[in-house]
């Protein structure tokens, strides 16, 4: 029997082991124990998830208990604090994914546990050997199915849920002082290929294009240092990728290791990118699509639920409102929806693409190729030498040491070639191009139609990328680029890395333009960029390398740009053009036909018999109500009547000519 000796001999042991581990695990104040102590009968017998906190304020812009914070490791995936039910602050509780020496007990057994004993096991989920491991020392570690169980049934910040925690507070590193856009000296700087041999890149030449007042420069500064010393490690307490997603929730086990293509789409944009999709697919690609929308306006529900699925890629449409917030505070639009692209795409390994730029081949594997494992973000050359401010550096606290790395084509024309070089340590900031220096970008500039990322191990690059663009139309563009050839947010992948000191690497063999010798203007015309294999460029003394991308920016394909422009026939006698055929032994097909099938198939209504809804060419497997992109896009749709005559004039008779005339086999469909 059961004295109440006894009883009162047990509930002090329990009280005991209860102060034990709240003393060790949350440093929690003395109101907090006496809330523990007066633990009433009644709440006994209550539910386990009522005793689980809900969730709190942002910890960003309403912080809780100081010192319940300081106590914990930075790689906490997250905490909150509020009153439960019977109006007491709940005990928090913390599980750390990463310490694998951590057994908690999973949620379905704590809630099987007999209902008078429900409080304790709560109490025993919290850590006892908080390791506090960096963000990058655990990113790598495999999260346990357990650890996922527990940590599902803590309070999530809602703010990482809808993305605003990216953006909250971010007006407190907007500059005051005016926009330097287009703030020039005298001119801006010059648009040289980066193998350019007569002009010289010095650091004084940089430093002078932009006109930066100093007041501009010191907020400038300011700003880069508090987001990049204050700001990002913040942050780094509360996301661990960029998105939405922590290792506590039950998706993290799905997204982690995941890998994808994005595309941005909306109006013109939404029809390029479908034919880039319907080319993926046609290389035999399997890695699943997303096609970013930001607008409501831009959103076709159609398209999304019964086109895009057939070829295993689904819209991923932004809140509108939330969109339209963020136009109004940053002016966000344009190049800045990568951003948001990137934020909110459900993949962690990102393979992003313009909506102009087709892929050649599957090129599903370099997800896999140890160039990317090692590397986690790729890049691919664009042509122009680098004009990024020596300033940029300065406010961006990287130091750019009078050590010369590298030789150029302009150290060669004025030594008098290669065998009269001088030593590179005899150069200076003079005399020499100033990004062959050590701890600035090298030469040549980066090409973001396509770029691979990972956005949980390069997660402190996308901050301060983000950051980059947020503000970049009115100061960092111009930094990085001081209007030379291609100015936008091309430089702040690289850029963003090299500040973070986190790996990149960009492909080592210049992209090739492609064209062909115009006999109306009597010269070679380029009409495309072609990118190559960078896994196989990393082999210098390779002769052939395959080309993966072409960047057909120059013409895209709209129907009244092709047609008014003449891209495809020749005024005056008629005769047909095949753009890219520099490029077929290549890729092993006729990469002209290929596009124009696509794009025929989807924008000529009079393409197809009106009565069977069959193509007029023997193509299989498609038909007018699926592949008419008229009856899905408002784009098509709108300029249906003008593209009849497009069709019957023009694109028509020029995909039966590219038939007619191939001499290389090709798939088209």
């Amino acid at each position: 029997m059961i004295t109440k000796q006894k009883i009162k001999l047990l509930l002090g042991v329990l009280a005991i082991i209860i102060t034990y581990h709240l003393i060790v695990s949350s440093n929690v104040q003395k109101q907090d124990l006496q809330n523990v102590f007066e633990f009433k009968a009644s709440n006994a017998g209550s539910n386990i998830q009522e005793s689980i906190p809900k969730p709190g304020p942002n910890r960003l812009d309403n912080p809780p208990n100081e010192e319940i914070i300081q106590a914990k490791p930075q790689n906490v995936a997250g905490k909150a604090e509020n009153e439960d039910s019977s109006g007491k602050k709940p005990i928090a509780v913390d599980v750390n994914p990463a310490d694998e020496g951590d057994e908690p007990k999973p949620a379905d057994a704590v809630k099987a546990a007999p209902e008078v004993e429900q409080a304790i096991p709560v109490l025993e989920q919290q850590t006892e050997d908080d390791t506090g491991d960096s963000f990058e020392g655990s990113k790598d570690q495999s999260v346990k199915g357990d650890d996922i169980k527990v940590e599902a049934s803590k309070p999530k910040n809602e703010k990482v849920t809808n993305y605003r925690i990216f953006f909250d507070n971010l007006e407190k590193f907007a500059m005051k002082q005016p926009s330097i856009k287009k703030k020039y000296k005298t001119e801006h700087a010059k648009e040289l290929f980066s193998t350019h041999d007569s002009f010289l890149f010095s650091k004084e030449y940089l430093e002078n294009v932009l006109d930066i007042p100093h007041e501009t420069y010191e907020e400038l500064k300011d700003s880069h240092q508090r987001y990049v010393k204050d700001h990002i490690p913040e942050m780094l307490k509360e996301v661990k990728t960029f998105g939405n997603l922590l290792p506590s929730d039950k998706e993290w086990e799905s997204y982690k290791g995941s890998s994808g293509y994005v595309l941005v789409g909306g109006g013109r944009f939404t029809w390029l990118s479908f034919l880039v999709i319907k080319q993926i697919r046609a290389n035999g690609s399997k890695l699943p699509i997303e096609l970013f929308i930001a607008t409501e306006s831009d959103y076709e529900k159609h398209f999304c639920d019964e086109v895009l699925p057939k070829y295993n890629a689904r819209c991923n449409v932004f809140d509108y409102e939330f969109a339209e917030e963020l136009s109004k505070r940053f002016k966000i639009g344009g190049y800045q929806y990568k951003m948001l692209a990137l934020l909110s795409s459900k993949f962690e390994n990102v393979l992003y693409l313009d909506s102009d730029n087709f892929p050649t081949r599957d090129v599903d594997y370099l997800f896999t190729s140890d160039l990317y494992k090692e590397n986690q973000l790729l890049l691919w050359p664009d042509a122009w030498a680098r004009t990024t401010n020596p300033k940029f550096y300065d406010i961006a606290n990287v130091e750019v040491k009078e050590n010369k790395l590298r030789y150029s084509k302009y150290d060669e024309k004025q030594a008098g070639g290669k065998d009269k070089l001088k030593p590179l340590s005899e150069y200076t900031f003079k005399d020499s191009w100033y990004h062959d220096f050590e701890g600035a970008l090298p030469d040549p500039t980066s090409e973001t139609g396509m770029f691979m990322i990972n956005k949980s191990s390069h997660l402190k690059t996308l901050l301060l990328c983000l950051y980059y663009n947020v503000f970049g139309p009115d100061y960092y563009y111009p930094l990085m680029t001081q209007g030379s050839a291609g100015e936008g947010d091309k430089e702040t992948f690289i850029a963003a890395a090299h500040v973070m000191k986190e790996p990149w690497y960009q492909c080592a063999k210049q992209f090739k333009w492609t064209g062909y010798e115009s006999k109306r203007e009597k010269k070679f015309v380029s009409k495309a960029l072609a990118h190559f294999d960078p896994v196989q460029a990393q082999d210098l003394t390779r002769n052939k390398v395959d080309v993966i991308f072409m960047h057909l920016s120059y013409p895209k394909f709209y129907p009244n740009w092709l047609v008014d422009n003449h891209d495809l026939v020749y005024p005056d006698s008629g005769e047909h053009i095949r753009m890219y055929s520099s490029i077929n032994d290549n890729v092993g097909y006729d990469f002209d036909l290929r596009v124009l099938q696509f794009f025929t198939e989807g924008l000529c209504p009079n393409y197809y018999d009106e009565e069977s809804g069959k193509p007029i060419e023997n193509v299989p497997k498609i038909n007018f109500n699926d592949d008419y992109m008229g009856n899905h896009l408002m784009y098509v749709k709108d300029e249906e009547e003008n593209n009849i005559k497009r069709c019957k004039d023009v694109f028509i008779p020029h995909l039966k000519w590219l038939k007619e005339t191939a001499k290389i086999p090709t798939v088209v469909s």
